[in-house]
């Protein structure tokens, strides 16, 4: 096997080395993948283990939970010991969380295995941080865009995937998971080289890898970042209260079967890879990242605002389009806004932090996006979030980027 030993130091430029961006990006794909694949079929195998609807919600939400918790604290540890041990320590758990969750015979571990792939998932702000390291700052934003395009596009093939290889066994999926991710832990072993000239030489303190985690409510209340972490976690909240309610709104309201569903959700992921993966490094070079936030969030207001009470087909992909280009701009702008505006030794905990607020929406927004849907019918969650990008857009009021 490879060594896990740093093998070189990335160098800082324009943007990381082509083998490195590869790595990142099939890092956050999988990471998203994996999190997607279980989806289609995670209801039918916990049935056949007698697992309720509420042991259903538990499961999806244990993954965002232990995300939240080990973000700032593997974000520390990476600004320690270097990005590049902590990226193969998840990829490493992540192949390793998969193989649980295909032999588990019992809810405790199915459970195990979803906390596990959470924690090991929480190396998406260490990606983050990596790009940091290795972009200036006229380029950090295609950088953070890249990462998102990852987001993106795991996400949505995800549960496309799982619904297809499915199909022949509800095992098969997180096999193919756990093959996958092995697979880049070896590449990235290989071929990942170092991008963080960590401080080795102070000794190692677990009360100093943990204190990110007991300050998070301080963090994401008095951070003198706390209005960007707060912007990351609305427009992250109003999404996630999207994905969890779309799939009941789209049969209600349009008429569209599970195939048509998968048909849209592929749609909204290609739209938002577009805007991260392309479209974004063209614009901000010009235009800058406070006026592609704006922008982006304007578009998800519009997208939203009608989603679920305008029956039109071509409306709804229209929609649709428009709050994914809408996120495809303003989660990367905001990610290189918090970058730029943190030391390149605190890049590591910093991004863990704005992860911790992505993945404390993740937790939310679903279950006040169910709690909105059940009460107020279908169109209640859109609405609702095209009200909470509003205050989001309203945040951005005054942000700007720190003088070098």
């Amino acid at each position: 096997m490879p060594s896990i030993e740093p093998v070189k130091q990335a160098p800082i430029g324009a943007e990381p080395p082509a083998a490195s961006r590869l790595i990142l990006f099939l890092t956050v794909f999988i990471d998203l993948l994996g999190f997607g694949i279980v989806i289609p079929f995670l209801p039918m195998f916990a049935h056949k283990m007698g697992v309720g609807a509420v042991g259903v919600g538990l499961l999806l939400s244990i993954y965002s939970l232990t995300q939240f918790v080990f973000a700032p604290i593997l974000g520390r540890i990476s600004d320690r010991i270097g990005r590049r041990p902590i990226l193969l320590l998840g990829l490493l758990g992540s192949s390793i969380g998969y193989l649980v969750y295909g032999f588990a015979g019992t809810f405790f571990w199915l459970l195990a295995s979803r906390a596990m792939h959470g924690a090991c998932a929480a190396t998406i702000s260490t990606a983050q941080a990596y790009v940091a390291d290795t972009t200036d700052d006229e380029h950090r934003a295609k950088g953070m865009g890249l990462i998102g395009a990852a987001f993106g596009l795991g996400f949505v093939l995800g549960p496309a995937l799982g619904g297809i290889m499915g199909h022949s066994s509800l095992r098969v999926p997180v096999f193919f998971a756990s093959a996958l991710t092995f697979a880049n832990f070896i590449f990235a072993a290989a071929r990942l080289p170092e991008s963080h000239h960590a401080d080795r030489s102070a000794p190692l303190d677990l009360a100093h890898f943990i204190a990110p985690l007991l300050a998070i409510p301080r963090q994401l209340i008095r951070h003198r970042l706390a209005r960007m972490f707060a912007i990351a976690f609305l427009l992250t909240f109003s999404l996630s209260a999207l994905e969890a309610t779309f799939a009941l709104m789209v049969p209600a309201v349009y008429g569209y079967g599970a195939f048509g569903i998968g048909v849209l959700l592929a749609f909204a992921g290609l739209m938002q890879a577009l805007a991260q993966g392309y479209l974004l490094g063209k614009i901000v070079a010009r235009f800058g990242e406070v006026w592609l936030l704006k922008v982006g969030l304007l578009a998800m207001i519009a997208g939203l605002a009608p989603m679920g009470s305008i029956s039109s087909h071509g409306g709804l992909l229209a929609m649709l389009a428009a709050v994914s280009l809408g996120y495809g701009f303003a989660s990367p702008s905001i990610a290189s806004l918090i970058s730029r505006n943190t030391d390149r030794d605190l890049q590591g905990e910093v991004m863990g932090v704005n992860q911790s607020a992505m993945s404390l929406a993740r937790i939310c927004g679903p279950i006040a996006g169910g709690l909105a849907y059940q009460l107020l019918g279908p169109a209640a969650p859109y609405l609702g979030g095209a009200i909470v990008v509003m205050l989001a857009l309203a945040t951005t009021s005054g942000i700007e980027v720190r003088a070098s």
